[in-house]
């Protein structure tokens, strides 16, 4: 018998079985895996993908749905790209020319969609020129002119308090943040049913709070609408309590191996940094220019194809750093997920040195064309949706109520496609990551996807996003607590409403923006999780058995789909 060599998506290959015959057989002498002490690979009627019907047993004849006729031969198993042959054959042929390459890793690395990678290039150019203009034309304010001058007999002006303060508050608030956000870690992975339960709870008295804060305001409409949604996400969150356990499952699943590999977090760290850095170097920049329009050093027409330009560059890179981090995060629970292997003593190994490392030199080169692809088309919608906003805005203004509202309503329904996009995107790359595939062929797979488990992945994403949500609230206004209490008792500091405010603001973006870490690598990691099993449960057998039974027995639709 001979072997193979098949290229991955990364230009690497592996040796594995010709077509026809199950990888769980063993290529010299016919034997099967199970005697190096594997399980039988893949389990009588276990499906080898989302869409494929239950493959039989090996050596027994299949068995065709009643009313077809019988099936010639089992369907054979796609290997992903990053799951080695199990166990390697142990007297391997020699390398074969595949393609134009005859070498084990092909030194042209496939890069895919490769026009979105120099598009995003292009605009980080176009960016970096007005920003540079911008920059050299904010002029501030000297503070010589009578009405810059303090008024220090008036309590209504904000001061600035001593260094000192400034840095205990932000002691006090990050490592307020840090702490609450790790024992918050801890309960997800030690209570996860139990916490699931409490935030279901906690974010339908939020929204019956907040329906009521509208009723008392006056706003009786508002407040009523609230209701009815509070109501039906109750009733939603009632007939999905059935779905709890796997999605228990999933969530301990997801944070054991996020207490494994930190470096999730810090690449989540790392995200957050960059985008904040870029806002701000944008709003600078987007000031400058204004500054330079108002000047009448240009024309009206230029401003207005500066500002288009500008909130797209905006963004489009705050998509591709989001999006990034994504995959990313993607590909590391890929290869836990695939090629992680129970040791005798339980703990969970890859043979990959830091993956981690290793998923993001995937992100940033060969699949950071589908990244941009992808995030290429949010940033158009969110760009049209702000110039209608502004288009909204002007027509009011102008006393044009018809237009007001004909621009209101495309913005709206602009909104819902934006949000139906970015989620169908969270789903098509992790396809990116997993195989390496291009945007096109990763979509067209994530719709065959939603049409099989669609309802599932639903299901999942809003119990496991309702313990999300309910943690970064609860971040936020520990955090914003802290900075009262600092205000309240420090002595340098004015203890009013406008100190108050602005400090406890502050303190709850800090809290919530650390969380936000947390949640992108929680959130990221179960999503990859779920789309691996869907796409292929039986590497989950083949490598964590105990860990795949757990989750059959709480989400049988993974062995035997509807």
């Amino acid at each position: 018998m001979t072997y193979a060599k098949v290229n991955d998506a990364y230009g690497s290959s592996e040796w594995a079985p010709p077509q026809g015959v199950p990888p769980y057989q063993q290529a010299a002498g016919g034997q099967p895996y199970a005697q190096y002490g594997a399980p039988s690979y893949p389990p009588q009627g276990y499906p080898t993908s989302y869409s494929q019907q239950p493959q039989p047993a090996y050596g027994q004849p299949p068995q065709a749905p009643y009313g077809q006729a019988p099936y010639a031969q089992p369907a054979p198993y796609t290997t992903p790209y990053n799951a080695p042959s199990y166990p390697p054959p142990a007297n391997p042929p020699p390398p074969q020319s595949v393609g134009n390459s005859g070498e084990k890793f092909n030194k042209e690395p496939k890069y895919k969609d490769l026009w979105a990678t120099v598009l995003f290039l292009l605009t980080l150019l176009g960016f970096a020129a007005t920003a540079v203009i911008g920059i050299k034309n904010i002029h501030l304010s000297s503070g010589n002119s009578p009405e810059n001058q303090p008024n220090n007999g008036s309590n209504n002006n904000f001061v600035v308090p001593p260094p000192k303060d400034i840095a205990g508050i932000l002691i006090s608030v990050v490592g307020g943040g840090f702490l609450i956000s790790a024992v918050y870690f801890l309960l997800m992975q030690k209570f996860a049913g139990k916490l699931i339960k409490v935030s279901m709870v906690l974010t339908i008295l939020v929204m019956v709070a907040l329906g009521a804060y509208y009723i008392v305001a006056g706003s009786t409409a508002g407040g009523i609408i609230v209701f009815l949604i509070a109501g039906l996400y109750a009733f939603f969150l009632w007939s999905w309590r059935s779905r709890i356990p796997f999605a228990k499952v999933l969530l301990k699943t997801v944070t054991s191996i996020t207490g494994q590999y930190p470096a999730t977090l810090f690449v989540g760290f790392v995200g957050l940094i960059l985008e904040t850095a870029f806002t701000a170097l944008w709003i600078a920049s987007f000031a400058g220019m204004m500054q330079y329009f108002d000047s009448d050093k240009a024309s009206n027409g230029l401003r207005y194809v500066t500002v288009v330009f500008m909130l797209f560059a905006l963004y489009y890179v705050t998509q591709v750093i989001s999006n990034t981090i994504h995959v990313t995060i993607s590909g590391l629970f890929a290869t836990y997920y695939f090629m992680g292997t129970r040791q005798p003593d339980g703990k969970v190994t890859v043979p990959v040195r830091n993956p981690t490392a290793s998923s993001a030199k995937r992100a940033v080169t060969t699949s950071f064309g589908p990244v941009c692809f992808g995030s290429l088309i949010i940033a158009l919608i969110q760009t049209i949706r702000a110039l209608l906003r502004m288009a909204s805005q002007s027509a009011a203004e102008d006393g044009n109520i018809a237009g007001a509202l004909c621009a209101a309503c495309a913005g709206c329904f602009l909104s819902c496609i934006e949000g139906l996009v970015e989620y169908f995107n969270k789903y098509a790359f992790v396809q990116v990551a997993v195989y390496g595939k291009d945007y096109i062929r990763a979509a067209k797979d994530t719709w065959e996807l939603c049409k099989s488990r669609g309802i599932d992945a639903i299901i999942n994403d809003s119990l496991v996003g309702s313990v999300l949500t309910i943690g970064g609230l609860l971040v936020g206004f520990i955090c914003g607590f802290v900075a009262y209490l600092y205000v309240r008792f420090s002595p340098n500091i004015p203890s009013d409403g406008l100190h108050y405010g602005v400090f406890i603001a502050v303190a709850i973006l800090i809290g919530m923006s650390e969380f936000f870490v947390l949640s992108t690598v929680i959130d990221s990691g179960v999503t990859t999780t779920f789309v691996c099993l869907a796409e292929d449960p039986a590497a989950l057998y083949r490598t964590k058995p105990e860990l795949y039974e757990r989750i059959r027995q709480v989400y049988p639709q993974i062995a035997f789909p509807v």
